[in-house]
């Protein structure tokens, strides 16, 4: 297992941008998971995730911990919740660095919220037929948390930056939380809903439902499950990548609840057979991390995420890069093409 890709990826030519807002604008509370996308005029665009809390996760041999356990939200007193606010941005196309920043207004949608967990959760921003998408999951409709993906359409020029529509997505079949689906950015309405064994959700935003289209069986021998993490984007010869998440849940000596988070790329041919998973990687040896951006500049990989909930990077990584790390199955794939 690779425990800190960002450190392979420094010392082989690549770089990393800490992804900054104005304190001002939050209260010094976290910013995470981040997604990016490469626009068709060449910009560099990310949605930052602001979450109006403060994680604290003690790490390592987690022998001393405060009396909630390792890990504690820290909230504002008059707002003891988890928010999620959106934040899009353009980033520098040499530093990676935040040049721009709009917050998304929802209002136009919102309404009372019902449930403890507010605001749309780990955006995945991405164009399908030329309309910007701002897509994740959202929590608070129902008293019972029920979580449901929900695709909404963003208009962004230089002074506005507005939630325009938004349709929340049933699933195939009755489920209490969907999260994590990824969007498959040469497939419009087409997201990858599970990954091993693979099923493929197409939606219908006009009538809010969804339906799976495409499913392929692999039994790749992972310990965990290969859950969603960024968009799946076109790569060599027809072929697809993504970056997937799975969680490895444990108690610490105190008995509250933990996780290790792993991150892997996975490639699949054009056909959707799989042809490559990667052994399972850290960004930057912490529990907790989380990626939910994927884009391909030039000849690198721009892979954007969390780390602990309470800061945001970017990371430029050399394609040839993903030589160096293992892979449990690699039908043909090199990186000379498939």
């Amino acid at each position: 297992m690779e425990d800190n890709l960002a450190k392979l990826v420094i010392d082989n030519g690549g770089s990393i941008a800490p992804l900054i807002i104005p304190g001002e604008l939050t209260d010094g509370t976290g910013l995470c998971n981040v997604s990016v996308f490469i626009d068709d005029n060449d910009d560099i665009i990310a949605n930052i995730r602001h979450v109006h809390y403060s994680l604290y996760h003690s790490e390592f041999n987690q022998n001393f911990y405060c009396v909630w356990g390792c890990l504690a939200y820290l909230n504002p007193e008059d707002d003891v919740v988890l928010r999620t606010g959106n934040y899009l941005c353009k980033l520098d196309p040499d530093t990676l660095e935040v040049r721009t920043h709009q917050k998304i207004d929802t209002s136009k949608h919102d309404i009372k919220p019902v449930w403890t967990f507010i605001g749309l959760e780990d955006v995945r921003v991405f164009r399908w037929n030329d309309i910007l998408y701002a897509c994740g999951v959202r929590r608070d409709v129902k008293p019972d948390g029920e979580g449901r993906m929900e695709l909404c359409e963003v208009n962004w020029t230089n002074n506005i930056c507005e939630e325009v529509t938004r349709d929340r997505i049933e699933p195939p079949s009755p489920t209490y939380l969907e999260k994590n689906w990824m969007p498959i950015l040469d497939m419009p309405m087409h997201f990858i809903k599970w990954t091993n064994n693979l099923e493929i959700a197409k939606i219908d935003p006009v009538n809010k439902t969804s339906e799976i289209v495409i499913t392929k069986e692999y039994n790749a021998e992972v310990p965990f499950e290969l859950r969603g993490g960024s968009q799946v984007i076109p790569w060599k010869n027809g072929s697809r990548i993504c970056v997937t998440h799975e969680v490895d849940f444990y108690h610490n000596p105190g008995q509250h609840k933990d996780a290790h988070y792993y991150h892997r790329f996975v490639i699949w041919d054009k056909d959707w057979n799989l042809e490559a998973v990667s052994e399972p990687f850290k960004f930057m040896a912490a529990k907790i991390e989380f990626a939910c951006g994927l884009a391909l500049k030039d000849d690198n990989f721009i892979i954007t995420y969390g780390y602990q909930d309470n800061a945001a990077y970017a990371l430029k990584m050399p394609t040839k890069l993903l030589d160096k790390l293992g892979w449990l199955n690699r039908r043909s794939w090199t990186n000379n093409g498939l």
